[in-house]
């Protein structure tokens, strides 16, 4: 039994392989290929398209990777059926139930290492596309439409414009009292990290305090101000970023209570927990795919059935895509946004393994 656990584990692991390389290619050669104007109008030359394609790889690989997995399991009984080696299997007393165990280590075993690439990758990428300011990350980044806020050393702080990976534009500071009422407003040009702190230049001042209503003008700061804070580009980028292209830790900190970011918190522990039940959404798939592929017939070849997983693989998606937005924006608690996919499709995937057991 061993021995036909590890031929069909290295099955699926050669298709899953070979389907990521092939989604990655495809996908990212249409994504550069869309995004070819900004590449070129930025100064960048024919390497800068693979390198834009490595960079966007994790990410693309964060958002097919459970699909791949899913068409890697049909693939590998489409397989065993065509070569009529699930007949032998079944002959051997291996039910689609012993089936999945036999393939739970490897599929178990490939989403936990997705996973931990998505979260030691994706990040780092991430924050290189918004230096760089290519295709979506332009709107994604620090924009009038999609302004940064943050509240730092008792400030509130607004930024519009994001110039390069080390200098913002066009913020305003507001210092506040210790009863949290504003006292004065800096608008400022640009800001620039030195190394240690942001230098800012171009500050003019409006004093609030005690105007009762009175019109007062914003006058200008001779010099450069410097804004002493922790904030580094780096600490920039992960509040610009979204809270499901962070890491793990990343999420976990920003999910805190009194912590800032881009996205409200709840926002953040959906994403963490989301991505930390791909190994469950994995199996239940697995269970679902090996209770649908039984088919032993002499002409069957397991091209309608792999069509029908797919459709199921599509459905699922959609709806947790569906639940992931409602969850992400406040419509729904995280606990249920992540459980009613795996819970629905697990059940389903139950009866199903489970009458495969009783024909």
């Amino acid at each position: 039994m061993l021995s036909f656990g590890r031929y069909i584990s290295k099955m699926f692991l050669f298709t899953w392989l070979t389907l990521v390389f092939g989604f990655l290619a495809l996908i990212g050669l249409l994504d550069s290929l869309a995004n070819g104007a900004d590449i070129v109008k930025s100064g960048g030359g024919f390497a800068d398209t693979f390198r834009y394609m490595g960079l966007r790889a994790p990410v693309i690989f964060d958002r097919i990777f459970v699909f791949t997995l899913v068409v890697a399991i049909l693939m590998t009984f489409v397989k065993l059926i065509r070569q009529h080696e699930l007949v032998a299997l079944l002959g051997f007393g291996i039910s689609a139930t012993k089936q999945v165990m036999l393939l739970t280590p490897a599929v178990i075993g490939a989403s936990i290492v997705s996973v931990l690439f998505v979260d030691i990758a994706m990040a780092p990428a991430v924050r290189s596309l918004q230096a760089w300011g290519i295709g979506e990350y332009k709107l994604k980044n620090i924009t009038p439409d999609n302004p940064l806020w943050l509240e730092d050393r008792g400030q509130i702080i607004r930024a519009t414009e994001r110039l390069g990976y080390e200098g913002l534009a066009n913020l305003r500071f507001f210092f506040r009292d210790e009863t949290g009422a504003v006292e004065r407003i800096w608008d400022v040009e640009e800001a620039k990290y030195t190394g240690s702190n942001w230098e800012l230049t171009g500050v003019q001042q409006l004093e609030v305090k005690g105007a009762d209503g009175e019109s007062r003008p914003l006058l200008p700061i001779t010099g450069s101000q410097i804004w002493e804070t922790n904030q580094t580009p780096r600490t920039i980028a992960r509040l610009a970023a979204e809270p499901r292209d962070l890491s793990l830790s990343e999420m976990r900190n920003f999910a805190k209570p009194g912590n800032s970011g881009s996205k409200p918190s709840f926002a953040y522990k959906f994403w963490r927990a989301h991505r930390l039940t791909r190994p469950i959404a994995a199996f239940i798939m697995l269970i679902a795919c090996a209770a649908l592929m039984q088919r032993t017939g002499r002409e069957d070849t397991g091209s309608k059935t792999l069509i029908i997983g797919i459709t199921m693989a599509f459905v699922f998606l959609i709806f947790d895509g569906a639940m992931a937005t409602f969850a992400a924006s406040g419509g729904l608690a995280v606990g249920p946004a992540i459980a009613l996919p795996l819970m629905l499709f697990g059940l389903t995937g139950a009866f199903m393994l489970l009458r495969t057991e009783t024909l």
